[in-house]
């Protein structure tokens, strides 16, 4: 079984109360690496033509040198995004993916909530707010 198999295996033991934070956490993720593979897409296209260009103007020898360099760029941008899971993230091999780049963010954030830092200020504003809200709704309601 690989490693991606195996903490996927493990993501579904976890008990029901936290499936939900779970989903809205991998929905996040998978979001932002579908915005990281799109734009990657989007970059290439354009680089693809001028990596064609420059094989048939600049180079006699191999003119899809070029084209090549740039296709080894997207196989590794492709493991660093990851987008399916298909790749195992604790492959020393490769540069650290998008996955481990998310998860350190989501340890930073939940250090600085819990030490009263930016993110537990926010929080805090948040919750003033929707007491707000829900103050002035049942308000309105009386009247």
């Amino acid at each position: 079984m690989a490693a991606s198999e195996a903490k996927h295996e493990q993501e579904l033991q976890v008990p029901h109360r936290h499936s939900r934070l779970r989903l809205m956490r991998r929905v996040l993720l998978l979001q932002i690496k579908l915005f990281a593979d799109g734009l990657r897409d989007f970059v290439m296209m354009p680089l693809s033509l001028a990596a064609a260009a420059l094989g048939f103007v600049s180079s006699r020898d191999d003119p899809e040198a070029y084209l090549d360099r740039l296709m080894h760029f997207g196989r590794e941008s492709d493991r660093w995004i990851n987008l399916f899971d298909h790749y195992d993230p604790d492959d020393p091999r490769r540069p650290a993916p998008l996955d481990r780049l998310a998860e350190e963010l989501e340890a930073t954030v939940l250090r600085d909530y819990e030490n009263g830092g930016l993110s537990a200020k926010g929080a805090e504003r948040l919750r003033e707010l929707v007491a707000r809200l829900r103050n002035s709704r049942s308000q309105e309601g009386r009247t």
